[in-house]
């Protein structure tokens, strides 16, 4: 494949990071949300808001990157294997913590169901492709 199709192809990454941030904004919260929040100790609530706000930013930060700077990234120098790494671990290891969330049961409708889906393979899909960008 030439690294003009990867560069088109880590743009359209780009651009689906920030299709990813937005539909997460629209996912509703699980059942039972704000009670089971509201019961924890302070700093653990603060954990639990800093940690969402810590993902849409990472999210938002590698989706500017692949935007922003595509055609470095499939260049093959080695800051830009390093970045391509780092997000091929950052999905990869999000594909991996998926099933530990367990949140099959609260998929109640099939457009939830098939999100999630879509987000399995998307992780799975970013994973691949930047940690073949990062070893090619």
């Amino acid at each position: 494949m030439s690294d003009d199709w990867w560069i088109w192809g880590v743009r359209a990454a780009g651009c689906f990071h920030f299709v990813t941030l937005a539909l997460a904004h629209r996912t509703p919260i699980p059942r039972g949300w704000d009670e089971n929040l509201a019961r924890l100790p302070g700093i653990h609530r603060r954990f639990a808001i800093a940690q969402n706000a810590a993902v849409g930013g990472v999210i938002a930060w590698l989706g500017l990157v692949c935007v922003g700077f595509a055609p470095l990234l499939v260049g093959g120098e080695t800051m830009a294997r390093l970045w391509c790494a780092a997000i091929a671990l950052w999905w990869g290891g999000r594909l991996a913590l998926l099933p530990w969330l367990a949140i099959k049961p609260e998929l109640t409708s099939p457009l939830l169901r098939w999100g999630f889906r879509a987000l399995r393979l998307q992780c799975g899909i970013y994973g691949v492709a930047f940690g073949w960008l990062a070893i090619r």
